[in-house]
C-alpha cells in the first residue's frame, strides 16, 4: 500500500483501471434544479462495474498489489457486500486467487455476485471487529494481501477518479458533496479536487445517526461493536462504521 498519495496517483489510478471500470455518466434534472434553486449535477456510480463507486478503489489496489508482487498469493478483504464484490471483481480480472469476509447476514443477492466473480467467500460474526480479526487469519495462512474497504491510500486514489471524470465534464463546480460511510470515496474525491479544483469545496454527507461529525471532533471513532442500524433505504450505509 501507498504510504500517501495525491493528484498523480489518482490519475495513474484512472490509467491503471481504464478498461475495466465505467466512465459513468452525469445526469441533471430540470425539476429538481428548480426545487433546489441551483444548477445540480449527479454522478451516476450506481451505474459502475459491481454496481457501486467500490469498483474504482478495488481495481486499483489490486492491480498494484499483481505490480508490486507478480507472485501474489491473492488478496483477502472484509465487506459488507459492495466492496467484497468489487474486490472478488478485480481480483478475476488481475488473476489472483479471493478471499471476501463477510458478515453472517450479508444479503444473499450479494454473496451470490461475490461467488459468480470467483471469490472464496468466508462467514463471521456480524460485527466489525470479527470482521476484521478474521481476515486477519486468512492473511497470516495464506500470505494474501489485505485490500481494506477504506482506510487503504491505494483504495482511496482509485475512488478519486470520480472527481477527475466529474471536473472534466463540470469544470466550474462550487461544491460536491459525497455520501460518506467508512470515507474512503470521500478522501479521494478530496485530494483530487483540492489539486484539479482549489476554490470547489467537498463536503461529506452522513444519515443521521452515523456519529461521524461527532467522531471528528472527538478525534475517536465513537461507533458501538455490534453497531447499531441507521434507518435509511441505502443499505451500504445502514451500518454505523
Amino acid at each position: 500500500m501507498s504510504a500517501s498519495f495525491g493528484l498523480k496517483e489518482v490519475s495513474a489510478a484512472y490509467s491503471r483501471m481504464r478498461g475495466y471500470v465505467h466512465r459513468t455518466p452525469v445526469f441533471t434534472s430540470h425539476n429538481i434544479n428548480v426545487l433546489a434553486g441551483t444548477q445540480l449535477y449527479m454522478k451516476a456510480e450506481n451505474l459502475q462495474k459491481t454496481g457501486s463507486f467500490k469498483a474504482r478503489g478495488a481495481c486499483n489496489a489490486v492491480f498494484l498489489e499483481k505490480e508490486r508482487n507478480p507472485n501474489s498469493p491473492g488478496v483477502v478483504t472484509h465487506s459488507t457486500g459492495n466492496h467484497g464484490q468489487a474486490v472478488a471483481y478485480a481480483a478475476k480480472c488481475a488473476g489472483l486467487p479471493c478471499s471476501v469476509v463477510v458478515p453472517k447476514d450479508t444479503p444473499k443477492v450479494k454473496c451470490d455476485a461475490i461467488r459468480e466473480y470467483g471469490a472464496e467467500l468466508v462467514y463471521c460474526q456480524p460485527t466489525p471487529t470479527s470482521r476484521q480479526e478474521v481476515c486477519v487469519e486468512i492473511q497470516a495462512k495464506t500470505g494474501k494481501t489485505v485490500i481494506h474497504p477504506f482506510d487503504n491510500f491505494d483504495v482511496m486514489a482509485g475512488q478519486g477518479t470520480i472527481a477527475l471524470e466529474l471536473l472534466e465534464e463540470v469544470p466550474d463546480l462550487d461544491v460536491i458533496l459525497v455520501p460518506i460511510s467508512g470515507g474512503g470515496m470521500t478522501s479521494g474525491i478530496a485530494v483530487a479536487t483540492r489539486e484539479l479544483q482549489p476554490n470547489c469545496k467537498v463536503y461529506p454527507v452522513e444519515p443521521y445517526g452515523k456519529l461521524l461529525q461527532r467522531s471528528l471532533k472527538s478525534k475517536q471513532r465513537l461507533w458501538p461493536d455490534p453497531p447499531q442500524f441507521i434507518d435509511t433505504i441505502a443499505d451500504a450505509l445502514r451500518t454505523q462504521q
